[in-house]
Formats: structure tokens, C-alpha cells, sequence
């Protein structure tokens, strides 16, 4: 008997509707933040891909829905949204791709494992930027050391401006302590590599993720991992939107072209 999720599901919104799109990119927002934080995304990627984003209950547009405060609900309800997605509207060729920021990169690595252990499949190249390997340090740690210093720390880890306005500070930080509490009572697994090709993304500054070890994500596949970092901190990701697709579109077409012999 499947037990019943006490939390609302995740959603997919379409960012893009490409007809003549081969590669399909699953996208997994940060913390706080819903699936318009990839938009940007949407212009600097060519007609060959199709971007579809996660948008979970708390935050966006689902702002007045109870937030999720476990990884697993979590990952367990985008890995169901992404089978289902699949299995009714199957993309061109079967090429499919996730990719996750911070927190998001959490979930989708979670996810990714969660999609193979129960729908039997991954994606061909599932790239995580700014989340530490799994023998590290995780995002985890970094909260549990910090949130006691209040609201500035919270704004220093999100990358925001610290709002003035009550109920704007309610919305922004209210789905960012429910992942807070997520993070700080999640236990890790030690899963099994995946067959999954790996694009690994790093800021150069980022105070919660080391540079150097992003290498280390090599161990959790059987398949060729990339690493590229980037000037900037936790959140380079916002100022350098096209630099980061450049790469990213290069790891997908590689992927695409030349898929992994065991896939």
C-alpha cells in the first residue's frame, strides 16, 4: 500500500513548448524560489531544447500552500511529476536532462535516484550546481552553523535584499526556513552510482560550497563528470545566466551526440 504524501505534490510548469525541441531540461529552483527563477533560461537556450521547471507548494505561485519540510516528500513527488511527464509526452529521441541549484540540486540528485530505483529510469546527463559531494560537508551543515544569527545571515544565503515590507518578508522567508528545517532533519544515503553522465557547477567564492571538492562528484556515477566553476558566490548563478547555459548546452550536446555506453 503506497503511503499517502501528508504534504502537496510538485508541479511542472512548462517554460518553453518547442516543437522542434530535442533535449529535454528538467529544472530544480533553489531554496525560497519557484520555477520563474528560470526563466532568464528561456531566450538564452536555442529551439533544440525544451525547459520545464519544478515548482513546489510554498513558494511562486504556490505561495499559499503548505511548504514541503522533507528531502524525501520532496524528491519523491518531482521524481513521480518527471516519470509522469515522460511516460505522457515521451521527449524526442528519449533524451532528457535534470538540472538543480543549491537546495535544488539537493532535490535533484535525490530525485534522480528516486526515478531510477522506482520508475527504472535516469536522466543522460544530470547536472547539480552549488551543493557539495556527498562525502562533504553539506548544506545542511552550513545552516545549522548559522541560522541562529537571524535574518541577515538567512538574506546573505539566499543572495537577497533584506525586505522592509511584513508580509513581503513572510512570503520570501517562509518557504526558505520550511527547507531549513528540511535540510537540518535530513539523513543522507549512501546511494549507488549512477550511469548518468555529470555536469558539476560552482562559484569560485562560495562560502557554503568549496570549489575544490567539486571534482569529488565524479564517485556517484559510473559515467564522465564535468566540473565548471565561475567568478562569483553561492548564487553566481543570477549574473552570469548566459555564461552558465554556454556550458551547460555544451555538456547536453555531448551527451546528446555520443550517449553513454551503458545507457
Amino acid at each position: 500500500m503506497t503511503t499517502r504524501s501528508p504534504f502537496p505534490g510538485a508541479e511542472l510548469n512548462r517554460l518553453t513548448d518547442r516543437q522542434t525541441a530535442r533535449i529535454r531540461l528538467y529544472c530544480v529552483p533553489p531554496s525560497g524560489t519557484g520555477s520563474a527563477f528560470f526563466l532568464p533560461w528561456v531566450a538564452a537556450f536555442s529551439e533544440l531544447f525544451d525547459l520545464v521547471a519544478v515548482d513546489l507548494p510554498g513558494r511562486g505561485t504556490r505561495s499559499g500552500e503548505p511548504s514541503i519540510t522533507d528531502i524525501g516528500w520532496a524528491a519523491t513527488g518531482i521524481a513521480e511529476a518527471i516519470a509522469a511527464d515522460l511516460r505522457h509526452r515521451p521527449p524526442a529521441d528519449g533524451f532528457y536532462a535534470v538540472f538543480g541549484h543549491s537546495f535544488g540540486a539537493l532535490l535533484a540528485f535525490e530525485a534522480t535516484h528516486r526515478l531510477r530505483a522506482e520508475s527504472g529510469t535516469e536522466p543522460d546527463l544530470l547536472a547539480l550546481s552549488a551543493v557539495p559531494p556527498p562525502n562533504r560537508d553539506g548544506l545542511d551543515d552550513h545552516i545549522a552553523r548559522n541560522l541562529g544569527a537571524g535574518i541577515s545571515v538567512i538574506t546573505e544565503i539566499m543572495g537577497w535584499e533584506e525586505p522592509t515590507d511584513e508580509a513581503l518578508t513572510r512570503t520570501v522567508y517562509t518557504p526558505f526556513l520550511a527547507d531549513a528545517v528540511a535540510l537540518l532533519q535530513h539523513t543522507r544515503r549512501a546511494w549507488p552510482p549512477l550511469r548518468a553522465r555529470l555536469s558539476v557547477f560552482g562559484g569560485l567564492d562560495d562560502p557554503m560550497v568549496d570549489p575544490e571538492s567539486l571534482h569529488e562528484w565524479s564517485a556517484g556515477t559510473t559515467a564522465d563528470t564535468r566540473v565548471h566553476r565561475f567568478p562569483g558566490g553561492h548564487h553566481y548563478l543570477r549574473t552570469q545566466v548566459a555564461e552558465v547555459v554556454d556550458r551547460l548546452t555544451g555538456d547536453l550536446l555531448a551527451a546528446y551526440r555520443s550517449p553513454a555506453p551503458d545507457r
